[in-house]
């Protein structure tokens, strides 16, 4: 009868060690997913998390040259008092960098300055995260507009419309860059919030529960199987 308690218990702790490794294996797997490790770094933008996400479940990786590129765009803008910025002319001799990206922007989709600009300071929704996903660097080889063509028209351009792509621009790629320095060290990140991952506290507090309960019944119950071994030999 001692024996049966003892195997019926030992049976329930396997099952409770087995449930218990369960919900830590879930738990992980689980923590795994990168809008967890995103939710981490207390992010409240859900644009910003879609795009992290989406990215990283195309492998993404990062480009060192594109990302230097981006941030010293940011600097070049942020380094000019963009109500100074009266057209086209003080662009070209003041933000040369700027310059060459909007040029080729504008070449890539076979675009006018005018059009261009018209284009990104009418649009409502933000550009910004997508340069991560779609690229910037894509070149269009059936190329129908000469540079020539592309600035031509470019004195038409407002002061108020290049202040506004202005700083429409930097915060696009503000953001973009800030997605591409979470995606950098996402993987690390999402390792230590698998290895760190705990289960529900009450389910975890009901397992251990079960298993005082059955380890203390086994204690007891190997204590009296060993008292009945000891009085059997003092009598024998």
């Amino acid at each position: 009868m001692l024996i049966t308690k003892m195997a019926e218990c030992s049976v329930r702790l396997m099952r409770i060690q087995n449930r218990e490794n369960a919900m830590f294996d879930l738990t992980s797997s689980e923590a795994g997913h990168p809008e967890e490790s995103i939710k981490s770094l207390d992010n409240s933008s859900d644009k910003l998390t879609q795009a992290v996400c989406d990215a990283y479940s195309e492998n993404w990786h990062l480009d060192p040259g594109t990302f230097v590129k981006k941030m010293t765009i940011i600097d070049e803008i942020d380094r000019q008092n963009l109500s100074d910025v009266s057209g086209w002319v003080y662009v070209k001799d003041n933000m040369p960098i700027t310059t060459n990206y909007i040029i080729k922007k504008c070449t890539n989709e076979n675009l006018n300055l005018f059009d261009f600009i018209s284009r990104e300071t009418d649009q409502s929704k933000n550009i910004g995260i997508r340069l991560i996903i779609e690229g910037e660097d894509s070149s269009d080889e059936n190329m129908s507009l000469s540079i020539e063509e592309i600035v031509e028209g470019a004195h038409k351009i407002s002061s108020h419309s290049l202040q506004k792509y202005f700083g429409k621009l930097a915060h696009s790629l503000a953001k973009d860059t800030q997605v591409q320095l979470i995606l950098k060290d996402l993987g690390p990140r999402i390792q230590q919030i698998k290895d760190a991952a705990i289960p529900d506290t009450q389910k975890l507090s009901l397992i251990q529960r079960y298993r005082t309960a059955d380890e203390r019944q086994f204690s007891k119950t190997l204590g009296e199987l060993l008292e009945l071994q000891k009085r059997r030999k003092e009598s024998s």
